[in-house]
């Protein structure tokens, strides 16, 4: 008797066990097959297309490794290069900065109003991008509201933003900035919300400026916040492509090309489908290695293996 009932909870328990796993799946499946149909599928063809010679619309030809070849024989892709560790560098710097600061601001001072600064400031970043071009175009105009205000300090000649390839880089960035700086002021504004205020209370028992507060509190409480930042940073970075071609198209001649638009201008204004895809995997080996170098660093500073 004893011995049909262990039998039959065995049983019972074997088949919990196998709903339970199978339950599991059907809950997996559909991110997995998103996965595969999203990302593995699309990342597979593109090795393949990297390998053929196609125009798009014809036959293809097996190349192997040439279109890499091709690629990194081109100046304009090394030009790309430096632009865009240039464009990845100041977007790890500037935007964060002004978005802590304006976090700190809006979490540790009294100042009426948090919720109408918190909305204005995050605008920019939901606005279509397609708007943002048109904006930053009028205020970079020859007779837009920049050159009006340097006339009226007295500047002579003032340069033609984005018709200038010595500054052109430099102002498309500005108005990147002014997109994304939203996105770091939110996450670093949640950040510091959630540091316990009585850290903050002994702090002021024992005499701390506001400025040791962010230094030995406020910063060392948002270093998870800090690397989300900076990994999306640097990932935004190297992809941007829309506004960038939306205001300059890459140009004047190869100042604000960037790797996105290489591989634009490859794939659909020259038909080289193979160059281009070859630049597209160049491009992800670069975020990938960038964000897991950038996951690592702060892995090591937690402590953890």
């Amino acid at each position: 008797m004893t011995s049909a009932i262990h039998t039959r909870g065995d049983t019972s328990s074997l088949w919990r066990s196998r709903y339970g796993t199978r339950r599991a799946w059907l809950f997996l499946l559909p991110p997995l097959v998103l996965m595969i149909a999203c990302v593995a599928w699309p990342t597979v063809f593109l090795v393949w297309l990297s390998t053929q010679k196609w125009d798009g619309l014809g036959s293809m030809t097996f190349v192997g490794l040439n279109n890499f070849a091709r690629v990194f024989a081109d100046d304009r892709f090394w030009i790309a290069i430096q632009n865009n560790i240039k464009w990845s560098v100041a977007s790890a710097i500037i935007p964060p900065l002004i978005g802590l600061a304006l976090a700190i601001l809006l979490s540790r001072t009294r100042i009426r109003g948090r919720g109408a600064f918190r909305i204005v400031y995050f605008v920019p970043q939901i606005v279509a991008s397609a708007i943002v071009a048109v904006i930053w175009r009028w205020i970079y105009a020859p007779e837009g509201p920049v050159n009006a205000v340097l006339g009226a300090l007295g500047v002579e000649n003032p340069p033609l933003w984005l018709a200038d390839a010595d500054v052109a880089l430099m102002a498309v960035f500005i108005a990147y900035a002014w997109v994304t700086f939203g996105f770091s002021m939110l996450i670093f504004e949640t950040a510091i919300r959630s540091i316990d205020e009585e850290l903050f209370d002994a702090a002021r028992v024992d005499g701390a400026t506001f400025l040791g507060e962010v230094r030995h509190i406020l910063l060392p409480g948002i270093r998870p916040a800090i690397a989300t930042v900076l990994i999306v940073s640097t990932i935004w970075s190297f992809q941007i492509f829309d506004l960038i071609y939306l205001t300059t198209a890459g140009g004047p001649g190869d100042a604000t090309q960037v790797l996105s638009i290489g591989i634009y201008s490859s794939m659909f204004s020259a038909r080289d489908v193979g160059r281009g895809a070859a630049m597209a995997l160049i491009l992800l080996a670069v975020i990938v290695t960038l964000a897991s170098l950038v996951a690592f660093g702060r892995s090591r500073r937690e402590g953890r293996p």
